[in-house]
């Protein structure tokens, strides 16, 4: 009997909730609220950190006639989805619009718009949109060289996969680097392995006569004063404010050479050598040699042996990269075909490595005794495969710039304006270009880079600024093509190229 009419009583109860609901209907207003339907915003964005980035979007209210003034607020926020959850967040603004130099590092982001309206309390969170912030000094050619007669770094921004190609004068005041260059330009160089440490990093060198030698960050171009090459020394070997006159980085990175006023000084991360005591030394000798500016390192065979040139005795000398001194060349008997290594009797006017034939290098003689020129070369195992005299090149005893291209082996070299190619195969020069009023500052071919950047000829010119060239060398003395020209820059004196 009880438990029928507990049954009975929840029935009831039901029905009556039943009633109640029914019966409620109508009995509250809906009234609409301020909607906003926002355009304006694209799906995704790159953009180059440090570049102004505008975004201007509409929030077309519904209910807003305007009459309030500061009715919302606002937050931008970029999220980072490669960081940890709590570093990943960063509001960048906090206005309406976006309107201001991004200063996001480099990283694909994903950006939410927040906008609140105060007088209802409601939070709206607009559909995030991709954000991809490149560095502007991600890759491209380095330049150094002078304005007003004082040293400044340039840069050739080139993205990957991008045909915007930028020009940043004084990039070190354009990334906010604490390096202040003082004196005149001097070098400007980049290799892998730079410092004596168990994982790999990256050297980007820059060197002015006064402040000598600093290595940037080579995402950032930082820099404090521990980056300054003394630092990479054995037990401060160097002054604080050294400065090298030029680098030779071998092979693929992980060994480096110094010239400095006559010195060489020798790096090898492997083997944990560190720059030290000059390495322009013979080992049966008391006395260190003067060394000639010019350091053949060709690496293409194992073993190598880079080539030096005793200025005062003027002979050439191999490098023992393991016991850090040099030793006399395979002895020869001089000819007309051939060079005596240890008595040439000759001063060298320029010597380099080239990619030419597995590896030789060249060098540029002036015969003390007959006045002429003549090339020799020769492979990494120290075989001379050529030793001629220089003939038909107008105005040779006045070139002042060398490069050799690295498939053609032609011997190119300025006089004032013009640029010549020597083809030591018959012994004769051709003129390739005359810059009219530009004065030539630099001319070279590039260590770094892809194969259609290393086998580009690289003429520095200048008129009331500076400008970059980058021609292709044809075979059989074809005309120079003009690929790509870069203006507004510095007055080259040294160019590099920053690779990744």
């Amino acid at each position: 009997m009880f438990k029928n009419i507990k049954i009975q009583l929840v029935l009831l109860v039901l029905v009556l909730l039943n009633w109640s609901c029914a019966n409620d209907e109508g009995n509250y207003d809906y009234n609409a609220i301020n909607e906003l339907n926002v355009t304006g915003i694209q799906e995704e964005y790159t953009v180059y950190n440090g570049d102004p980035f505008v975004i201007k979007p509409n929030l077309n209210p519904t209910l807003d006639d305007g009459s309030t003034k500061d009715r919302y607020e606002y937050e931008w926020v970029a999220v980072n989805p490669s960081k940890l959850a709590s570093e990943s967040r960063t509001t960048i603004a906090t206005t309406k619009d976006y309107n201001d130099v991004l200063k996001l590092p480099p990283a694909k982001y994903t950006v939410y718009y927040f906008i609140k309206d105060k007088i209802t309390g409601v939070r709206w969170q607009q559909k995030p949109f991709t954000l991809n912030v490149v560095s502007s000094i991600y890759e491209g050619w380095m330049i150094i060289g002078n304005v007003d007669g004082k040293a400044r770094l340039d840069m050739v921004s080139i993205i990957p996969g991008s045909t915007n190609i930028r020009i940043i004068n004084d990039v070190l005041d354009f990334s906010g680097s604490a390096l202040k260059l003082e004196g005149k330009a001097v070098d400007v160089d980049c290799f892998t392995s730079a410092l004596p440490t168990t994982s790999p990093t990256y050297g980007v060198y820059v060197t002015a006569s006064e402040s000598g030698t600093a290595r940037l960050d080579p995402d950032s171009f930082g820099w404090v004063p521990t980056q300054n090459i003394a630092y990479e020394t054995i037990g401060g070997a160097l002054p604080n404010n050294f400065g090298v006159d030029f680098m030779k980085a071998v092979g693929l990175g992980g060994e480096n050479f110094l010239y400095s006023d006559g010195n060489i000084y020798y790096y090898n991360k492997a083997q944990q050598i560190r720059y030290g005591l000059p390495q322009n030394k013979v080992e049966t000798e008391a006395k260190n040699f003067y060394a000639a500016p010019f350091i053949a390192e060709s690496v293409v065979s194992s073993p190598y042996n880079p080539v030096f040139f005793d200025r005062d005795l003027r002979r050439f000398l191999r490098f023992n990269t393991l016991k850090g001194s040099c030793s006399a060349m395979p002895p020869l008997v001089g000819s007309s075909t051939v060079l005596d290594w240890n008595k040439t009797n000759s001063d060298l006017v320029y010597m380099t490595s080239s990619d030419y034939n597995q590896g030789e290098s060249f060098a540029v003689l002036k015969n003390l005794t007959t006045g002429k020129y003549q090339l020799l070369r020769f492979s990494p195992a120290l075989l001379q495969t050529y030793f001629k005299e220089i003939l038909n090149a107008p105005d040779f005893d006045k070139a002042t710039k060398f490069a050799v291209s690295p498939d053609t082996g032609y011997l190119f070299y300025t006089v004032g304006n013009k640029v010549y190619e020597y083809d030591s195969g018959t012994q004769s020069a051709k003129l390739m270009l005359d810059k009219g009023n530009e004065e030539i500052t630099y001319l070279g071919f590039s260590k770094r880079g892809k194969k259609e950047i290393v086998n580009k000829l690289l003429v520095g010119s200048y008129s009331t600024t500076g400008k970059l060239e980058l021609y292709t060398v044809p075979p059989v003395n074809g005309n120079l093509i003009l690929e790509n020209s870069y203006s507004n820059l510095c007055k080259i004196v040294d160019v590099t190229y920053r690779v990744r």
